[in-house]
């Protein structure tokens, strides 16, 4: 039997929140495809956009049902009929998102993440459907860290280079019917999902070693949030790039110390390494924490939305797996992690 669960239950939302992006409006986004629902942001993508349009599409690599196929190596938007369906929007969640998979084939990785990419947003384009393509805090070096919306790229890795590349080529493709959503580490609350707080805690409370690296810095971010502040910019009419993360800079190191003492996890489970400890052979950008100004600039503070504070996702994420070990010590059966 699974024990996947939602973490985010009734009797825990009311734990602190980290200080709110206020937004100007609460209005549906317009019909947004999801191409590339398949991917961890993608599901809930797609899942959230049915609740507006119920018959929203999502596209798959590899379709294992009846859903529409897309594959970024040969892009062909017509079977999909978009524009007759009434779509605005499409939103592009698909591509090699494993970093060092795409530093191990660069050639494979820009035909998808940059050639399939473009060529999917100029034919959105000719059909006038906005481009919604999700980047990464990856385009930056990492030195300072605080990037703003306007910061300059200097990606250090294949994968960074690539976001940079479809940043800096969309408006070329698209003119002005954009916008570049630019991400931090993205997370989820449900059990076994293995994102970045659940992996932390499944290891920790059955004993295991969790290796953290102590130089990087990012803004770890709720998926749910993520969602919700894309369908804000997207309702608001908002073209160009935008970073979106929560504003709180962790070191991944403090997170998973974070995690151990709430567990009750004994501290010496957390290694505490450098990222060049890492032996991968290529760099990853230390500091990456991003500042959402132009996001803010564009709220009213009448209509608060909130970024769930970190502490609170870690006690959401603790409860379940402390609630866990109690009832498997009750039953007599070993703590198996969730599939």
């Amino acid at each position: 039997m699974s024990t996947s669960a939602n973490y985010d239950s009734a009797q825990v939302t009311a734990s602190p929140r980290s200080t709110p992006i206020d937004v100007a409006v609460r209005a549906a986004p317009p019909k947004t495809a999801v191409i590339g629902a398949g991917g961890f942001l993608g599901r809930q993508l797609l899942a959230a956009y049915r609740a507006y349009y119920p018959d929203t599409l999502g596209t798959l690599r590899d379709p294992s049902g009846g859903e529409p196929r897309l594959d970024l190596a040969a892009v062909d938007i017509a079977p999909l009929r978009l524009a007759e369906a009434g779509y605005e929007a499409a939103i592009i969640a698909a591509g090699l998102t494993n970093v060092a998979a795409c530093q191990r084939n660069s050639q494979f990785a820009v035909s998808r993440n940059v050639t399939g990419t473009l060529r999917l947003a100029s034919q959105l384009a000719a059909l006038g459907i906005k481009t919604v393509f999700l980047s990464s805090d990856y385009v930056f070096d990492g030195i300072h860290g605080g990037y703003d919306d306007d910061a300059v790229p200097r990606p250090l890795n294949v994968y960074g280079a690539c976001k940079a590349q479809v940043e800096r080529r969309l408006p070329d493709v698209c003119g002005d019917n954009y916008l570049i959503v630019r991400l931090s580490k993205v997370f989820g609350l449900i059990a076994g999902d293995g994102t970045l707080l659940d992996e932390m805690a499944a290891l920790l409370s059955q004993g295991k070693v969790v290796r953290a690296a102590a130089d990087q810095v990012f803004c770890p971010t709720y998926v749910h949030d993520v969602v919700r502040a894309i369908h804000f910019l997207q309702a608001a009419g908002a073209t160009g790039t935008y970073n979106v993360c929560a504003p709180e800079a962790w070191r991944r190191a403090d997170l998973a110390a974070a995690v151990a003492a709430a567990i009750g996890a004994p501290p010496t489970l957390v290694e505490t390494i450098s990222l060049s400890d890492l032996g991968e052979g290529f760099a990853r950008p230390r500091h990456t924490d991003m500042q959402c100004r132009k996001l803010a600039a564009i709220c009213s503070p009448h209509a608060p939305i909130e970024f769930r504070s970190i502490r609170a996702c870690i006690e959401l994420v603790v409860a379940y797996y402390t609630r866990r070990s109690k009832s498997d010590g009750k039953n007599g059966t070993r703590a198996e992690r969730a599939a």
